[in-house]
């Protein structure tokens, strides 16, 4: 009776036999063709010509636009300002995307507006809003 140890043993010697039973039988002398990949240089696609137009957003409801050279409360205006910016940069062949920045206490109506007006006139948007050290994650 074998023991334990001497099974495993004779299991791998079974295997072995099979392995270079294989090796042996097998055409290792036939030379096949192997084709290396090759290598294509790709020309960079142009990036898509978008430009982004911020739109600040303050606590108090007042929308800043143009860097914050123009300040106000009135969507109004904020949707003629955004206009002519698509406008303006429709004809250099640019798309316009808007961002909209607000600070985490900015009452969400406001951002909303903002962000109603951008799906108004069909134009990309997308909200940042800033976490201040007050706010625990």
């Amino acid at each position: 009776m074998m023991s334990s140890g001497s099974t495993v043993i004779r299991y791998i010697d079974i295997c072995m036999n099979l392995l270079f039973g294989f090796i042996c039988f097998s055409e290792l002398s036939r030379h096949d063709k192997i084709e290396l990949a090759t290598t294509v240089e790709l020309k960079p696609a142009p990036p898509d010509a978008e430009m982004v137009v911020f739109v600040g957003v303050q606590t108090n409801g007042i929308y800043l636009l143009d860097g914050e050279k123009i300040r106000t409360p009135d969507p109004d205006i904020v949707e003629r300002y955004l206009l002519a910016r698509k406008s303006e940069l429709a004809q250099k062949k640019y798309k316009m995307r808007v961002r909209v920045r607000a600070n985490y206490d900015t009452p969400v109506r406001f951002v909303m507006r903002a962000v109603d007006l951008c799906d108004r006139i069909d134009v990309a948007r997308s909200v940042d809003v800033r976490i201040g050290k007050k706010v625990k994650m």
